[in-house]
């Protein structure tokens, strides 16, 4: 049914396309990260960025750095000829390290930093006004490709993909918006990211269980989402459908996938469905920010049970919740406390990780340091007794929980260049065989161009 179900959101999407009105505000959204204007050059360009920033991809929950925060915002001047033919390119380096401070290595590792661990990855993407060329709305065309390395393999493949190729359209000032291409919808839903964006966000405590029921990563796949906002822009409804990643993980998902991670269908790999309804309100002058999000996913892809045999499918249920408790800063009123809450389950039946609740608590803006975050958080997972049983059969320890405290600091060492570091505390950091409680120091440098 997958290849009928995605051919099917092709054509809805065309549909919707002719339906939608095709009078709408061409303006896109700004991303709104101040510019730093004690770095010397900055004032020359804090127009200009900004204007950049209206090429961004739209309707991402994992918003990129501001042009404004790059390495160079203008590029020479480069910037400024492809914005004004439409188009916008821009991208980062990322190099980190994850480190056990209890001296637990092992050989083979079982987890990240039980032995020091490796990544790094290089991206450009490149996004085109498509309104030039014809199409309704505030369309844009959104490609993004990126070479990762790990050097523990079972972290995350290791190559090239293309994450992302795919048309977004912005209708009624924004209320609605179709999207239609490859890609990781991960990127369109749950919010992973805490704080201003992606780059700045903290290594905090997130959850697996959306990638475990489905949510593929590191290569795209094909996808469309509807998302509808009320006049008031706050509540909104999204709807999604994608292939599912491969039941059998995501390295036998790389594996099947074509260079370019463009590949239609994968045996095995379903059709997954998502939808979410949420309330979102931006941080303004006297408005704190507020996001809630409840989400229902479906798998149709057959996967392996506890019991020797195969469920027919998988779903799990998302409830995340973002707060800002106050605000610290009345002329940068993103800048304050947050607290980020959410909760997840998924049928232990056929999911290692069945359940999970957290807290988190951040920062925008810690220590007179605009650009700062600061986290800490704690997430406990409650994992499936019918695994834990099965293995202990087979003759193996295995547990049923596992919990997570963890302290991040983002630094901002100048314009493009920030430090990330995290201390993590993992009472049982893998579901068998059973460790002992692991402490890990994560390191983390970015540079966005």
């Amino acid at each position: 049914m997958s290849q009928n179900s995605y051919r099917f959101a092709l054509v809805l999407a065309g549909g919707l396309l002719l339906g939608l009105s095709a009078v709408c505000d061409d303006a896109h959204a700004k991303y709104l990260l101040p510019t730093d204007s004690t770095d010397p050059g900055v004032s020359t360009d804090v127009a200009p960025c900004h204007r950049y920033d209206g090429l961004q991809p739209q309707g991402t929950t994992s918003p990129v750095i501001s042009n404004c925060e790059t390495l160079s915002p203008g590029l020479g001047g480069f910037r400024e000829k492809l914005a004004d033919r439409g188009w916008l390119i821009e991208g980062g380096v990322y190099l980190g390290g994850t480190f056990d401070l209890l001296n637990h290595s092992a050989h083979p590792q079982l987890y990240i930093g039980q032995d020091s661990t490796y990544r790094a990855n290089a991206f450009v993407y490149v996004t085109y006004d498509l309104s030039r060329v014809g199409f309704a709305g505030a369309s844009q065309l959104v490609f993004n490709a990126n070479v990762q390395a790990f050097s523990y393999a079972q972290e995350n493949p290791t190559g090239f993909a293309i994450n992302s190729l795919y048309v977004s359209q912005r209708f009624n000032d924004g209320r609605e918006q179709v999207q239609y291409g490859f890609d990781e919808i991960a990127n369109q839903f749950y919010g992973f990211s805490l704080g201003t964006n992606s780059t700045t966000s903290p290594a905090g405590v997130g959850s697996s269980i959306p990638y475990e029921v489905g949510f593929i990563f590191n290569k795209a796949a094909p996808e469309i989402n509807v998302r509808l906002a009320s006049a008031s822009k706050h509540f909104y409804e999204r709807f999604g459908v994608t292939r599912s990643v491969d039941p059998k993980g995501p390295q036998a998902d790389w594996d099947s996938n074509n260079f370019l991670g463009l590949k239609w269908h994968i045996p095995g790999a379903e059709a997954l469905y998502i939808n979410e309804l949420g309330y979102q309100i931006d941080a303004a002058p006297h408005q704190r920010m507020m996001w809630i999000r409840q989400g229902v996913m479906y798998n149709e892809s057959r996967f392996p049970n506890f019991q020797g045999g195969y469920a027919d499918s998988n779903y799990a249920y998302y409830l995340v919740g973002d707060y800002q408790l106050s605000q610290t800063d009345a002329a940068q009123p993103f800048r304050g406390f947050y607290i980020n809450v959410k909760a997840d389950y998924a049928p232990p039946d056929r999911n290692v990780y069945a359940g999970d609740v957290g807290a988190t608590l951040y920062v925008l803006g810690p220590f007179g340091q605009p650009y700062d975050v600061l986290a800490l958080g704690y997430t406990f997972n409650q994992l499936s007794r019918s695994f834990q049983r099965m293995r202990q059969a087979s003759g193996f320890t295995a547990v049923d929980f596992s919990r997570n405290y963890a302290m991040s600091y983002v630094h901002r060492m100048g314009r493009g260049i920030y430090l990330s570091n995290q201390l993590s505390y993992t009472v049982n950091p893998i579901p068998s065989p059973k460790q002992p409680a692991a402490l890990t120091w994560m390191s983390s440098l970015s540079l966005s161009y």
